[in-house]
């Protein structure tokens, strides 16, 4: 059986999980996508959120933050599977995971969050089980990176001055999602899989020289202590982002169909 797919949004991120789909993976097929401004490189039906859903059994979410509520519930009453990778959307516009609880199950769709651009989140998920003390991540990335960040702005804080390592906020998971929708899905998702968005402690630093987006992460538990660093390659075509967060939604549609799924 063949389950189809459709795409909302179709910058980098989206465009990267076109292609793969276009050169196949198993069990699976692009049937539409759905963009203001969709990349001409694909002749697939362009179509809005409602078509997109009614036309497909798996959605990809790859839009900005704002677009995400629309398209998340819609999913969700719809019954359909959605793949989102904007996470810290989970956290701004709690109205998605409230809809979520509030259709009883199997009268709801399954929402999916890929790891993106971190690692470690399988240990995260089992130390939750034993319980988390304390959890921490760090994100730098360029400068540019956060160029048009809500809290930048607010703070006024002059980018192009930055020329060491500098921390630019300190905070809850959801404060930084609302600071930072376009940089802290990484932030977003550990809360997630670990003890809620009001708990880990979240820094953002700025640094001109870094080689890549890096991601480093502390989650402490009552016997065990989770450390990983991450540094992924900015995305060419959108630096807010890194090249893993694409293959890992990649990943998870392969993982639809697969005999063996290593969690």
């Amino acid at each position: 059986m063949t389950h189809k797919v459709g795409i909302a949004g179709t910058g980098a991120i989206g465009s990267a999980v076109a292609r793969a789909l276009i050169n196949g993976i198993d069990g699976l097929s692009l049937t539409a996508i759905s963009d203001i401004n969709p990349n001409p490189e694909f002749d697939t039906p362009n179509v809005d959120f409602d078509r997109l859903i009614a036309q497909s059994d798996i959605i990809v979410e790859c839009l900005p933050p704002s677009a995400v509520p629309d398209l998340a519930i819609k999913a969700i009453k719809a019954q359909k599977t959605l793949i989102l990778i904007s996470s810290c959307a989970l956290l701004i516009y709690p109205e998605i995971l409230d809809t979520h609880r509030d259709i009883p199950k199997g009268q709801r769709g399954r929402i999916i969050v890929p790891s993106g651009a971190l690692s470690g989140l399988d240990g995260v998920k089992a130390l939750k089980k034993l319980g988390i003390k304390n959890s921490k991540i760090a994100s730098t990335k360029k400068p540019r990176g956060f160029t048009g960040a809500p809290y930048v702005e607010e703070m006024g804080i002059d980018l192009g001055t930055i020329s060491k390592p500098t921390r630019i906020f300190e905070g809850n998971a959801t404060e930084a999602a609302k600071g930072f929708p376009a940089n802290v899905n990484v932030a977003a998702t550990l809360s997630l899989a670990g003890i809620g968005a009001e708990n880990p402690r979240v820094e953002i630093w700025a640094a001109p020289d870094i080689p890549g987006n890096t991601h480093e992460i502390t989650v402490i538990g009552e016997y065990s202590r989770i450390e990983a660093k991450i540094t992924n390659t900015p995305d060419p075509n959108n630096p807010k982002s890194s090249m893993l967060a694409a293959q890992s939604i990649i990943s998870c549609l392969e993982d639809m169909n697969n005999a063996l799924v290593v969690l």
